[in-house]
């Protein structure tokens, strides 16, 4: 039964790691470029074209083959990215770069249209329909620029769209790659570790409290009540008050000497049961002694220790 837990979770592992690295929603298109200049990047074979950088800000490989790219809304599968070409792969925090030749059939990274100035370039899901991101042309870009999302933070890998034109950085990470992170901000604040170790262990401590309140609360606190014995409240003159072993002895030792040894024995006998919580039912607490003469609770030769007086 347990190796069957195990390759059962295993293959859940598995799966679940192979969803991920399928996620294409974690792929950007972080640069576009219309219009080279005599200084943009050459193709495989020899061209200059317009182009377009698709990066993956996850930290698991991406397939991107059966997605595709359009600068058509009303065409989504315009152009695609052949499935059978391996390099179509891209891995934790790389970048792939199409060429916009307008002649798809020229490889796996060229498109079947070319980026044109004010228009909208969409990358699309292997389902055809999702539009997983897009980055809009401005129609006033000059010859030789490119419009790009720069990363705010590059751990988390959060990205904004530039209003401006800005020099094309194929193949390269768009941002400050100098951009301090949370963790080398905490480390420069806090260089012996004190306030996250005071973080932690208040965490730890607090967790422990709100844990044992709710243990009290569901579990002791019931168990205290149902082990608490029910006590009545005696009549006539200590009306509202428990009955405790002195008072008990009290009222005894008045009924000894007013009617004798067997009311004494009765009354101490229901006492004893009562303060040691061995009465099973709830009665009405009323004893009805009957005297009878000849009982041997009066008999003095039988008594074989002194009453209390």
């Amino acid at each position: 039964m347990k190796v069957k837990r195990i390759i059962l979770t295993l293959a859940f592992l598995a799966a679940a790691t192979a969803v991920r690295a399928q996620n294409v929603i974690d792929l950007i298109i972080s640069e576009a470029l219309a219009e080279p200049d005599s200084t943009g990047i050459i193709d495989d074979f020899g061209g200059r074209s317009g182009w377009i950088e698709i990066f993956n800000s996850s930290q698991g490989t991406v397939n991107l083959g059966g997605c595709y790219l359009t600068d058509d809304p009303d065409n989504l599968k315009k152009s695609l990215i052949p499935k059978t070409d391996s390099r179509a792969q891209l891995g934790p925090r790389q970048v792939l770069l199409f060429y916009a030749t307008g002649d798809g059939d020229m490889g796996t990274f060229y498109t079947n249209f070319k980026v044109r100035p004010g228009s909208t370039i969409y990358l699309v899901s292997n389902d055809g329909r999702t539009i997983v991101d897009s980055i809009e042309i401005p129609s006033d870009l000059p010859k030789g620029k490119s419009v790009s999302k720069f990363a705010t933070d590059n751990k988390q890998m959060k990205f904004e769209a530039s209003s401006e034109p800005s020099d094309p950085s194929p193949r390269i990470l768009n941002g400050n790659q100098n951009v301090e992170s949370n963790a080398q901000k905490m480390a420069r604040t806090d260089p012996h570790g004190f306030i996250l170790t005071v973080v932690a262990v208040s965490v730890v401590f607090s967790a422990l409290a709100i844990l044992w309140f709710f243990f009290w609360l569901l579990f002791e606190r019931p168990a205290k009540k149902k082990a608490q014995p029910k006590k009545a409240a005696l009549a006539g003159p200590v009306a509202g008050k428990a009955a405790d072993a002195e008072v008990a002895a009290a009222i005894a030792l008045a009924f000894d000497m007013e009617q004798g040894g067997d009311t004494y024995a009765a009354i101490a006998m229901a006492l004893h049961l009562y303060l040691t919580n061995a009465i099973h039912d709830n009665e009405s607490f009323i004893i009805t002694i009957r005297p009878e003469k000849g009982s041997n609770w009066n008999n003095k030769a039988q008594n074989f220790r002194q009453l209390p007086r």
